[in-house]
């Protein structure tokens, strides 16, 4: 009788983003909102501008600041990208492949999807953004797109071996 195989260990990678931003935002949002407040005060009717705008910029920048509002997850099922709540799963039967990129000097992990996927993200080659690929992931604080690429497609490379 032969000894049983190793059980396949699958990472599990979940990324928050970098709040340094979104919190810089909303400092500002708040300082330019009492601006509009002081504005209307003096008897000004285009401080209103200053305080719709800026009222509407705290309402953005608390919703990527709440717990759980932005993230991605990578794990055994696929990718899950979170942005203001809203989630998008991509499952790797889905994925076609997946690499860094580089614009200027933006460096992100990008994602191809094959054509089982039926979803708006997956475009004609001639359509594609200019990352050459269908999903471009969030920037997320803590790793670098290599890092991240290398779980993916350990994830990508043990979900195939078991199917």
């Amino acid at each position: 009788m032969s000894a049983p195989e190793p059980a396949l260990e699958i990472p599990t990678l979940r990324l928050k983003p970098d709040i340094s931003r979104p919190l810089a935002v909303f400092v500002f949002s708040i300082l330019f909102l009492g601006i509009g407040f002081d504005i209307v005060n003096q008897g000004n009717h285009a401080g209103w501008l200053l305080i719709v705008l800026f009222g509407l910029a705290i309402i953005a920048s608390l919703s990527s600041l709440l717990p759980g509002a932005s993230y991605v997850e990578i794990n055994e099922s696929g990718i899950t990208i979170a942005s203001s709540f809203r989630l998008r799963t991509y499952r790797w039967q889905e994925v076609e492949r997946m690499g860094v990129f580089e614009i200027g000097m933006i460096r992100r992990v990008g994602v191809d999807l094959n054509k089982t996927y039926r979803g708006p993200e997956r475009v004609p080659d001639y359509m594609k953004p200019p990352s050459g690929y269908h999903i471009a992931l969030p920037n997320m604080g803590g790793m670098e797109p290599e890092k991240v690429l290398e779980v993916m497609q350990e994830c990508f490379r043990v979900t195939r071996l078991r199917a």
